[in-house]
């Protein structure tokens, strides 16, 4: 069994997402594994921060880690230009328990 911070992280999943399952990890993530993404992104993230009393989330840029609900057609043709590709962060649930922790998401 996991510590019960972990527990009370994977709890507040479930309940917010609706992802009723087991096979919740520290490397669970967010937007490619659960498909937390745009808005509802947007909302789960608020909650959370509210929940978890973090203070500081003044460099946390949401729009690093989730895309947006809408169909991007922009950014996968500035992708074909560029050499290098913008790829999204991953934030794990594991993250989440960091931030907690150091009451801090960034």
């Amino acid at each position: 069994m996991d510590d019960p911070l972990f527990e009370d992280i994977k709890t507040f999943i479930i309940e917010n997402w609706g992802y009723n399952c087991e096979d919740l990890t520290r490397n669970t993530t967010l937007e490619r594994d659960l498909g937390i993404t745009g808005d509802d992104a947007d909302v789960i993230m608020a909650r959370f921060v509210d929940k978890f009393n973090i203070v500081d989330y003044s460099e946390f840029e949401i729009s690093e880690y989730f895309g947006s609900e809408t169909f991007d057609l922009i950014g996968p043709i500035l992708n074909f230009f560029r050499k290098q590709k913008i790829v999204k962060k991953q934030l794990t649930l594991g993250d989440l328990e960091e931030a907690v922790k150091r009451s801090k998401l960034k």
